[in-house]
């Protein structure tokens, strides 16, 4: 039969078992998710790490779009493009331990330049929790993925840019790897020139810092633009640089990098497919790091526990804001206080810090009250102030020393003589112990 009576053309049905099919898929996410489960369980086993990544490899290789990775040692998931160089990233990282080689002291500022997805990045993260960490990227897709990632982090900061030798805008010359490998070039039409650069120099400013302890750097051949002087001042007082350089993709980036470290003060090693320099004796960076804040109210990667003691069941009763902060409202006069618990592993900790912040109007005068409890349940120390109404104090109160598990335990009343707890909203801006 022809003409328009013929019957549409048979379409054959799709392969049930390919690589397409939604069973695959199911299978897939299913394994992905058991194998999840085991590296919780057991998070040193470096096979199950392995054989993890080669199925994440195999997993975004038949695939495109947006996936996700569970590692045991994150409280939060990075995420990744299927179809892209992006696994291979992660794995250099988190299964090769690009990053894990052994530094002299702990860094204080961390610039993680070519940060790309930010894998880097988390990873540093988590090694130096008290550090402060800026990554600088600027291809506008990976950025959006660094974003993604970083985030949850409180101490990493993202800028969309590149490091180059003079604040310009740069284009892009060549892709060797995908977004992974991207080589920028000045020297093309402006018109192609779109993405923002800077020095070294004008990112620390941006950044307010008057020095980095470690940089790492992984930018596809400006490293010969970026090393290009060595009497920068940030190498000077640099303490740690872990660079892969492209002398196939730029002639000359090892001889600049190398030209601004003297082997008098710094030494040069190899790890995996990074030249590692570091500072024979450290300029800057503590050898003895204080311990890091913990904030009791907390929006980072992972689950932090509380418990609540006589809180009112209403919405107002309590609630955080700004990811670090709460409202406890007292119950009425001569009732119990409301209180909130943290129970938190201390590492020398010397100060607990908040500010109180009274927001009702008309309102009675609020008393806050933060608890220190072993364990136990032994008191070691109990500290308030009253408020009245539409006032704030800053309210910081020494400790110990505190190592091992205790409960920090905030706590809210009304003031002696007050007639009743309307409008009373008693609120904990960034509670934390340091």
């Amino acid at each position: 039969m022809t003409g328009s009576d013929s019957p549409p053309p048979a379409i054959a049905p799709a392969d049930a078992t390919g690589p397409g099919s939604s069973s695959t898929l199911q299978q897939d996410l299913l394994r992905k998710m058991e194998m999840e489960a085991a590296m919780v369980a057991a998070p040193q086993d470096k096979r199950l790490r392995a054989a993890y990544f080669d199925m994440l490899i195999g997993f975004a290789g038949v695939r495109t779009g947006l996936s996700q990775a569970m590692l045991p040692e994150l409280g939060h998931p990075l995420y990744f493009r299927c179809g892209s160089t992006d696994v291979i990233n992660l794995a250099q990282i988190f299964r090769d331990g690009a990053y894990a080689f052994p530094m002299r002291a702990t860094p204080a500022r961390i610039l993680d330049l070519g940060a790309y997805a930010g894998y880097a990045a988390v990873y540093l993260a988590c090694r130096f929790p008290a550090a402060e960490i800026a990554c600088a990227g600027p291809c506008p897709g990976s950025f959006r993925l660094l974003t993604l990632n970083t985030t949850p982090y409180r101490n990493i900061r993202a800028m969309n840019l590149a490091a180059w030798h003079s604040n310009t805008r740069l284009g892009v010359a060549a892709r060797y790897f995908g977004d992974w490998g991207t080589q920028l070039q000045d020297q093309m039409p402006d018109a192609d020139r779109t993405l923002p650069a800077c020095t070294v120099g004008e990112i620390l400013r941006r950044l307010g810092w008057d020095q980095v302890d470690f940089v790492k750097c992984d930018i596809e051949g400006s490293e010969r633009a970026v090393f290009a002087d060595s009497s920068q001042r940030w190498l000077h007082t640099l303490d740690v640089l872990a660079i892969e350089t492209h002398d196939t993709i730029a002639a000359g980036c090892s001889e600049a990098v190398a030209n601004c470290f003297d082997p008098a003060f710094y030494e040069h090693a190899r790890h995996g497919e990074a030249d590692l320099y570091q500072r024979r004796i450290p300029f800057r960076a503590l050898p003895n790091p204080p311990p890091r804040t913990v904030f009791l109210i907390n929006s980072e990667p992972g689950l932090f526990p509380i418990a609540l003691q006589d809180v009112a069941q209403k919405s107002w009763g309590f609630f955080t804001f700004d990811g670090d902060s709460c409202q406890l409202h007292p119950n009425g006069a001569g009732e119990r206080p409301a209180r909130v618990i943290f129970p938190r592993t201390l590492d020398g900790h010397t100060r607990f810090v908040a500010t109180l912040h009274h927001a009702g109007n008309p309102a009675a005068a609020v008393r806050f009250t933060v608890i220190v409890e072993r364990e136990d349940g032994g008191e070691i120390l109990r500290a308030e102030h009253a408020l009245a109404a539409r006032e704030s104090h800053a309210f910081t109160v020494g400790l110990p020393a505190l190592t091992g598990r205790h409960r920090i335990i905030l706590q809210t009343e009304m003031a002696p003589g007050a007639p009743h707890n309307f409008n009373a909203w008693a609120r904990w801006i960034a509670p934390r112990v340091a």
